[in-house]
């Protein structure tokens, strides 16, 4: 497996609660370990979330609009996201304007 190297800033404070998190429980072996789990758990929790399955499909509808995609590509991509929503259809729309509100929040951030 290549690995890559991240380098994160944590408040000292943070820092000092891992440090002790760490040493009193001998849980992890240090904090690359530790800070890896961390971030594969949530990576698990956030994929597992209808707002997210929603932001993937907002930003893939938009990235679609920029470039020219088939759109047999387009429907087998969309097809793939729908398996993850949610059943809940007001769930699934609340979502989505979630999703549209804060793309339209950042697109004017950034303009």
């Amino acid at each position: 497996m290549k690995y890559a190297n991240v380098s994160v800033k944590f408040p000292r404070e943070l820092d000092d609660e891992l440090e002790r998190f760490l040493a009193e429980t001998g849980i992890y072996t240090n904090k690359s370990e530790f800070i890896k789990e961390a971030v594969r758990s949530h990576l698990q929790q956030l994929n597992d979330q209808t707002g997210i399955a929603a932001l993937r499909l907002e930003q893939m509808l938009a990235q679609a609009e920029q470039r020219s995609e088939s759109d047999e590509e387009l429907h087998a991509r969309l097809e793939d996201l729908r398996a993850e929503v949610d059943a809940d259809p007001e769930a699934v729309a609340a979502a989505v304007e979630a999703a549209r509100e804060e793309t339209a929040e950042r697109t004017f951030e950034q303009s």
